[in-house]
């Protein structure tokens, strides 16, 4: 004979989500004795503490326990709304009933016990200041660099000094902010200086964009603050000059506590392919 859960759950009772992993509800068995069944979720194995048989209208005394062997079978919304069996949720319910779960719990061993269980799934966990902080960062335009160079038209000189600089519109402060879970975060990347890697092998550090160079100043009177001078020619091909800035990006929560350093953060490269040649010199006799 196949013996019915019966309810006695308080958080079933009360409408609300049981708060542990395992499943309490008193069961009775043919000979009028009463016990319990704990079932974990989607656990194929149950404990049942039972009882000693009662005499009518008088529960049995609590006894020992034993482990049995349970099967979940899912069904749907539907099939569940034909059922007559008592019902457990699991978990914490959600708006959404389409992800609302339905199994029918069977433990055929002995008399057998069968109850109905409701699983609503886990809810995500809320994002920590820290993650929205990160996230805002994801969403940060570190672009690669507008480079300029001097002598112009991807050409340079052995010894002669060239000049460097990107775009100084990109040098401001750039920030982004995100939103997730109620929290909401700012991300700050403040530049710090820019990265050439000159081709040759060599590579330096500008503190600034740089000055562009300036044709309608005579020579002496300007000077740049980032510049290169090739030893060598690019004899077996052009160098490939890139430029990257390095930020340092700071965030910061508004409304939570939060906020900090993240160190220095390297921007989007550009690439350009320079030609460096040679002048020499031709010593021609006097006639």
């Amino acid at each position: 004979m196949r013996t019915h859960v019966v309810i006695s759950l308080i958080a079933a009772s009360l409408g609300m989500a049981a708060s542990s992993p395992a499943v309490l509800a008193s069961a009775v068995s043919p000979g009028g004795g009463s016990g319990s069944l704990s079932c974990p979720l989607l656990s194929t194995t149950c404990s049942v503490s039972a009882g000693s048989p009662g005499t009518p209208g008088s529960p049995g005394s609590s006894g020992g326990g034993t482990t049995i062997t349970c099967t979940w079978q899912p069904i749907t919304a539907a099939q569940a709304s034909g059922e007559l069996l008592p019902f457990v949720p699991y978990g914490q319910p959600t708006p959404d009933q389409s992800t609302w779960s339905w199994y029918i719990v069977s433990c055929p061993q002995d008399d057998g016990y069968q109850f109905l269980a409701l699983v609503y799934p886990s809810p995500a966990a809320a994002p920590t200041p820290g993650e929205v902080g990160q996230l805002a960062v994801s969403e940060l335009d570190l672009a690669a660099p507008i480079v300029s160079m001097a002598p112009s038209g991807g050409k340079a000189i052995v010894n002669l000094e060239s000049w460097l600089w990107i775009d100084p519109a990109q040098w401001p402060p750039t920030s982004a902010t995100a939103t997730a879970g109620g929290i909401t975060a700012t991300a700050t990347a403040t530049p710090q200086y820019v990265v050439w890697d000159m081709g040759d092998g060599n590579s330096m550090n500008c503190n600034g964009p740089g000055v562009a160079y300036n044709t309608s100043i005579p020579d002496q009177d300007q000077s740049t603050t980032c510049g290169y001078t090739y030893q060598e020619t690019s004899a077996s091909g052009p160098f490939r000059i890139t430029a990257a800035i390095e930020y340092d990006v700071t965030w910061k929560a508004v409304g939570v506590v939060g906020g900090g350093e993240l160190g220095d953060i390297p921007g989007l490269p550009t690439m350009i392919p320079i030609t460096v040649d040679e002048i020499g010199t031709v010593t021609v006799p006097n006639p």
